[in-house]
């Protein structure tokens, strides 16, 4: 038997060994699955992917209004 249709696995060069063409020879899928990520987290909303930046902003928003205004805990004279 002939041994030309072997297949020699080797190990990466380097540990961060970034294969760029790769990335960009799959850009398409790589588009689809973080448009397929952001799409499936942000469906159920009604505010969509603007949901995302509102939801840090009405957090911070909630506890300075629960520790600074309600508890009254002190920052030692650093803003909220």
């Amino acid at each position: 038997m002939s041994d030309d249709w072997m297949i020699v696995i080797k190990p990466k060069k380097k540990w961060l060994d970034l294969d760029i063409t790769g990335i960009w020879r799959y850009r398409d899928l790589i588009y689809m699955y973080v448009k397929r990520d952001i799409v499936t987290v942000y469906k159920q909303t009604v505010l969509g992917p603007l949901w995302f930046v509102i939801q840090p902003i009405l957090t911070t928003i909630m506890y300075m209004f629960v520790f600074g205004g309600l508890a009254g805990i002190p920052t030692d004279g650093v803003p909220q």
